[in-house]
């Protein structure tokens, strides 16, 4: 099935797979990836929908291999990642049902109350302790960006120095596998996320697990700034992220710094190195936190 011969579903139209039924209730994004729709499952639990096809490649030489890692992943659940709870096929189309998080990350830094500092270490947490899971299980994400970054729970109803497990998560790993997994040219890697060794191997080190340790960087450096903010090859290439974190007032920067630098040897080598020093980073923390920032669904 190709994205020009992929029938629309409209509202309230339902959609089954053997005994489970989940009913379209609007479409959220349409790209040459696929569709992602909301919807409800039998029991009425909000879900995501999401239709995904293969780029350059005939679906009928993929579908296997797609049926084999979804169930995979099904499998590599992570409080802290967005769950895959079906995958199936249906009208020549393979299915995946996600859950569903209402708040994404990006929405809540752009608020103008946002305070990065607070909230640095209740996002790197969670992100972090995700790509330390992915990263034993052999998968790497390639796509971390705070649009990526899911909150299952307003942040307005939590304080920072809290841990709530499982209230932020990261997604977007089940496109990614699939796709990427059985086409080159469906590896999603944008470009104000590509790292310098893409651009220069010889120079910066391979392409493995620790372009996820840069992203990462550039994710806290977007949580510490309070703006979302997208390089260009030239800007990578020549290190302006690491110098953005370095010139930071805040303790954290260093340590950001750190996870931006353009030779993959001189970062954090895992997930956890990266979280472990910014764990001894102990900026005051004011007693109260009243945050209001956009409520606004995915």
């Amino acid at each position: 099935m190709s994205k020009s011969a992929f029938r629309d579903y409209a509202p309230g139209e339902v959609i089954g797979n053997g005994e489970r039924a989940y009913v379209v209730e609007e479409r959220i994004a349409r790209g040459k990836f696929g569709v992602v729709f909301a919807c409800r499952d039998h029991w009425g639990q909000p879900r995501i929908l999401r239709v995904v096809w293969p780029f350059s490649r005939a679906y009928e030489n993929v579908r296997e291999t797609w049926a084999q890692q979804a169930a995979e992943l099904q499998r590599s659940q992570h409080p802290n990642l967005v769950h895959v709870l079906d995958s199936f096929e249906h009208d020549g189309c393979f299915h995946l049902v996600l859950e569903r998080c209402d708040y994404r990350l990006d929405r809540f830094i752009v608020s103008p109350a946002w305070d990065g500092g607070r909230w640095l270490k209740a996002v790197a947490r969670p992100v972090l302790c995700a790509l330390e899971h992915l990263h034993a299980a052999g998968y790497t994400h390639k796509n971390l960006h705070p649009q990526n970054i899911f909150c299952s729970i307003h942040l307005e109803r939590l304080h920072p120095d809290s841990v709530f497990s499982g209230a932020i998560k990261l997604g977007d790993l089940d496109v990614n596998t699939l796709l990427g997994n059985v086409d080159v040219l469906n590896v999603k890697l944008p470009r104000g996320l590509v790292p310098p060794e893409y651009l220069n191997p010889s120079e910066c080190g391979p392409m493995d697990h620790r372009v996820d340790i840069y992203q990462a960087g550039l994710l806290l450096l977007c949580v510490l700034l309070g703006r979302i903010t997208h390089y260009s090859f030239e800007e990578i290439s020549t290190g302006l992220p690491v110098k953005t974190a370095e010139r930071l007032e805040s303790s954290y920067g260093q340590v950001v710094a750190r996870a931006l630098q353009l030779k993959v040897a001189d970062r954090f080598q895992s997930a956890l190195e990266l979280w472990q020093s910014l764990s001894g980073s102990q900026p005051a923390v004011p007693a109260d936190c009243e945050l209001q920032v956009l409520d606004e669904r995915r």
